[in-house]
């Protein structure tokens, strides 16, 4: 009975820890970006303090990841950064957080508890956590994308409809709108097009580089609608309704979808503790 409760108990500590270091590393990630640009300005480096331990594992990590049997993991790692638009990152970086967190766990909840066993599945835990950070910056990112492009695409509707051009339209947005990713991206579209990109390559642009199906689709009605000569506006406006309509059905489906997703944390977390809390003064007394 003591050996499960050391297990549980060590199980919610390990939990624990995995929220604080998500968090630690989020914030470890922004102040890294912000020292970074304030050394670009200065025209120097700013030292940080984790970054002598992290680049003995980045250098180890550049090895391992331009290996031809782990390219795949190398492109997986990249295509998050992408995704979540932490562009200075990379994949090696990962990788050192990986290492470090790994050893870090099994270090703490092996020392503790004296259990190999428990050691080596801290050793996994910590490994994830990283990764887990990664994909949930990108889905985080994502999100935000799909809900905020419906609301765009009417403003931008409504200055296409005042007279103005699509570029002309998207810079009106770009003056009212708040800080977020899809003022980013729509910056970046009408920067690229600003530099001598035909509109059609900075659409296609922007369409691989975030790989969304709205935004996809956002793309091919515009690019459809400069080749056949159909109004910007309409075409926009009717595509505002179009996603709008998908961010309904995505909002039914996860709905449905959620008594399956609460049902694998309620076998393996709120059960084991209900069940432990009923019979275990009641085990400890037929033991007695």
């Amino acid at each position: 009975m003591t050996d499960v409760l050391l297990a549980l108990s060590a199980l919610c500590g390990a939990w624990i820890l995995g929220d604080l270091v998500l968090a630690w590393l989020d914030r470890f990630s922004r102040r890294r970006q912000e020292l970074r640009v304030k050394s670009m300005v200065a025209s120097r480096r700013t030292a940080l303090p984790l970054e002598a331990l992290l680049s003995y594992f980045e250098k180890g990590g550049r090895h391992f990841l331009g290996a031809a049997y782990f390219r795949g993991y190398f492109n997986l790692l990249a295509s998050l950064i992408r995704r979540a638009n932490l562009l200075e990152l990379r994949p090696e970086h990962i990788l050192g957080y990986q290492v470090l967190a790994s050893l870090a766990a099994c270090l703490v909840f092996g020392g503790l508890s004296g259990s190999p066993e428990l050691a080596f599945l801290t050793l996994l835990m910590g490994g994830c956590l990283p990764l887990v950070w990664l994909r949930d910056q990108a889905l985080r990112r994502e999100r935000r994308l799909l809900r905020e492009l419906p609301n765009s695409l009417e403003v931008i509707s409504l200055c296409s409809e005042a007279g103005l051009s699509l570029e002309q339209g998207i810079e009106q947005y770009l003056k009212n709108a708040r800080p977020g990713p899809i003022r980013e991206e729509l910056g970046r579209l009408l920067e690229q097009t600003r530099t001598g990109s035909s509109r059609k390559e900075a659409l296609e642009a922007m369409s691989g580089r975030l790989g969304l199906m709205d935004f996809s689709l956002f793309t091919s009605s515009l690019i459809h609608a400069e080749r056949f000569g159909t109004g910007v506006a309409k075409t926009l406006r009717q595509l505002s309704v179009t996603l709008r309509d998908k961010q309904y059905q995505r909002a039914e489906k996860a709905v449905q979808e959620m008594p399956v997703k609460l049902l694998l944390p309620l076998v393996f977390f709120i059960l084991p503790v209900t069940f432990l809390i009923i019979f275990g003064p009641i085990a400890l007394q037929f033991f007695r």
